[in-house]
């Protein structure tokens, strides 16, 4: 069970009040109708009417602005209320007292309104719920060594402590299953791309085989448009004579152009009728053997 300021009756600063304020003040009226006032409002915040205690104490504080305690005061009437962060603010108005004993209470009781906003932060956001549990510990500690007695410190002390260690040990959990699961989505992602790339060459190796499988039937079908292609690719691809070349090619188709010709006068000559012997242009003996 927690020893915080729930377990008990009334405030360290409302109790103080009641104990310490007729000597806080040299005039006797002064610190009579202080007291009277403060008991009062003590009284209302003991009866758990803690609306009108908080009433109370803003008007005391409004006539005695200079004693810390009623800030102490006000600030555990908050508390009461829920009204945490309040609370705290107030409690910290009231650092300026010099009585150790106030002083050890006004700790206590800011301990209690940075741990119960730590209980509320820590559904929402654990970052900020450890500064307030740590900013607890710290004024626990500061409560207990001006009040070194004090058991609900020290209980508090080890209780937050403890409380610092969890959220330590479940962050670190945490942050291990976030780096798990970041490094199985990599993983899944990288399988997932190699399933894809593997797919894609698949399906380009099926494209490859269907077109080829076309070919194929296509060339089956049409034999001599496939040998006119292949032919039309070997003349395509048939060097283009260099200029030497071309030259010598020509000088070669002249003199056959010439042969062609000669052979061709030849074959007028042999086509003609021949001449009777000793008809005109016969020839004449040199001496009649």
């Amino acid at each position: 069970m927690l020893r915080i300021l729930l377990t008990r009756q009334f405030s360290w600063s409302a109790c103080l009040m009641a104990t310490f304020i007729v000597a806080a003040f040299a005039p006797a009226s002064f610190s009579d109708e202080l007291y009277s006032k403060n008991k009062s409002a003590n009284k209302l915040y003991n009866g758990k009417n803690y609306e009108d205690a908080l009433k109370a104490y803003d008007n005391l504080i409004l006539e005695y602005p200079a004693e810390p305690r009623l800030k102490m005061n006000k600030g555990s009437a908050q508390y009461r209320l829920g009204q945490y962060d309040k609370a705290e603010e107030t409690y910290n108005q009231a650092k300026e007292t010099k009585d150790k004993k106030a002083l050890a209470a006004m700790h206590y009781d800011l301990g209690d309104a940075l741990y119960m906003q730590g209980e509320q932060l820590s559904a929402q956001n654990n970052q900020q719920a450890m500064e307030k549990y740590k900013a607890a510990l710290e004024n626990y500690i500061k409560s207990l060594d001006l009040r070194p007695s004090d058991r609900d410190a020290k209980w508090n002390v080890q209780l937050v402590q403890k409380k610092i260690k969890q959220m330590q040990q479940q962050q670190q959990q945490n942050n291990k299953d976030n780096k798990k699961n970041k490094d199985n989505k990599n993983q899944n992602d990288q399988k997932n791309k190699d399933n894809q790339d593997k797919n894609k060459q698949d399906q380009n190796k099926q494209d490859q085989n269907k077109n080829q499988q076309n070919k194929n039937q296509q060339d089956k079908n049409n034999p001599q448009q496939n040998q006119q292609q292949d032919q039309n690719r070997n003349d395509q691809q048939k060097p283009e004579p260099m200029p030497q070349q071309q030259k010598q090619e020509d000088m070669k188709k002249d003199q056959a152009r010439r042969l062609i010709e000669q052979f061709s006068d030849d074959d007028k000559d042999l086509n003609k009728k021949p001449q009777k012997i000793g008809a005109a242009g016969e020839k004449k003996i040199e001496k009649d053997w």
